[in-house]
């Protein structure tokens, strides 16, 4: 494909610009360091006492366990989660009570990689200033305890690394091609989030008419395909959890109540207020007799900012932006956040309820104020992004320390199903209030 050639001239004049002196493998490597350490600062027991959480445990452990290698094709929710069960089959290489510290340090990983790829040469057309800046509201991200240091929502992590890697400058060393060869192949059998990334690498090739756009649309499309199939044959058939008696988890159908009212508190307070004031500010916000009236308002300033943005930005931000709100409008199309006793917008609704499906939006939104913060017009607009930005410390100071999971001795229970005999049916209590039954070989 060619590209306009406004376009094109302006990619070549990023593409050549001269590496940074801060690219340094040896500085990357300082940079992940100290990531890992700000992510383990948030909840240090994901570390120090690591537990199974939800379905790593509960489904895809287990799988891993008791049917090794073809449990790589299994769907879960109505799609493949092949990273997440790759990462189960790999802890089977390490005693059982040493599986959960491992899943957690490979989500890390995977949670770490956004960031380092952001601060690599890769975006080198972008400040190093605004992408220290990005990278550390990226790891101190208000709002989104669920996907944290967890192996059960990697898959989060993972598309955004995906998208960073069509939107960054090509990659011109062996390291870099295979490295993006294998993500996004990865991303495209592991999560439906690469369904919608195949329109992102299309417009990129489009945009830049050179060969390794063209090779990342070329490794998203088989993967992509396959999880559509999957997803329109469970699409009707998708259940949503239910808590019963000692945390047993029962799946029933639940319905989708969407209604404006809702609307405005997920977009208003969950996504565009939270990304800044936090969890724990909305939580007494929501107390206040004039919520609505402040949802409302919160989702007219968005919307503001991101159309701005989509109206300005570059082509990269506003794909990003793009790409983003499609996730959440897929995930209100058909979510999985509570039980079946209240609609699914109700608990979309309560504070730290499905916290993930916001992680995209509110990193999208902060990305819009931040680039109109930096515009030198629209000065009225600019001043009200840095007033903005300047309430970002509170939402990170006030939800920067997750609370531990509950302790559920996991190390005893560890220790008795490594000591029972085989066939023994060992179930064992996890977070949050589930039970993982395993058969011992």
């Amino acid at each position: 494909m060619s590209a306009p050639a406004p376009a094109m001239a302006s990619y070549r004049v990023e593409a050549i610009r001269p590496r940074s002196p801060f690219q340094g493998i040896r500085v990357q490597l300082l940079f992940f360091a100290a990531g890992f350490l700000l992510v383990y600062a948030r909840r240090p027991d994901a570390i120090l006492n690591a537990q199974f959480f939800a379905e790593d445990g509960v489904f895809f452990y287990r799988d891993a366990y008791e049917l090794g290698f073809r449990s790589l094709f299994l769907t879960y929710g109505g799609y493949f989660h092949t990273l997440l069960r790759l990462v189960a089959m790999i802890s089977q290489l390490v005693p059982f009570a040493w599986a959960p510290l491992l899943m957690n340090v490979a989500a890390i990983v995977v949670q770490l990689l956004p960031a380092s790829v952001f601060l690599s040469s890769r975006f080198s057309q972008v400040p190093l200033a605004i992408r220290l800046f990005g990278a550390l509201v990226y790891l101190a991200l208000p709002n989104s305890y669920e996907i944290h240091a967890n192996a059960t929502n990697l898959q989060w992590h993972q598309a955004l690394l995906s998208c960073l890697l069509l939107l960054a400058l090509p990659a011109e060393t062996r390291f870099w091609q295979f490295f993006d060869a294998i993500i996004l192949v990865l991303t495209s059998i592991s999560s439906p989030m690469g369904i919608l990334l195949i329109p992102v690498a299309a417009l990129m090739w489009w945009q830049r008419g050179e060969t390794w756009s063209a090779a990342g649309f070329g490794f998203l499309l088989p993967g992509a395909a396959i999880q559509m199939i999957s997803v329109l044959q469970h699409w009707h058939a998708r259940q949503v959890p239910h808590y019963g008696f000692a945390g047993t988890a029962i799946y029933n159908g639940g319905k989708l109540g969407a209604s404006f009212h809702y609307f405005t508190g997920i977009l208003g307070r969950q996504i565009f207020l939270s990304s800044l004031i936090g969890l724990n500010s909305q939580t007494w916000l929501r107390q206040l007799h004039a919520i609505f009236a402040i949802e409302v308002i919160s989702c007219v300033v968005g919307f503001v900012f991101l159309l701005c943005a989509l109206r300005t930005a570059p082509i990269e931000l506003k794909l990003f932006i793009l790409f983003a709100y499609a996730v959440l409008a897929l995930d209100l199309l058909n979510p999985l956040a509570g039980p079946p006793d209240q609609a699914q917008w109700y608990w979309l609704n309560v504070p730290g309820c499905g916290n993930r499906y916001y992680f995209m939006p509110m990193i999208a939104f902060l990305a819009s104020v931040s680039c109109i913060a930096v515009r030198k017009k629209a000065k009225a607009l600019r001043g009200f992004a840095l007033l903005l930005l300047a309430m970002l410390p509170i939402g990170i100071c006030r939800d920067f320390r997750y609370p531990p999971f509950l302790n559920l001795e996991f190390q005893a229970f560890a220790t008795r199903f490594e000591n029972a005999s085989p066939g023994t049916h060992v179930i064992i209590p996890i977070n949050p209030g589930w039970l993982m039954e395993v058969t011992k070989h």
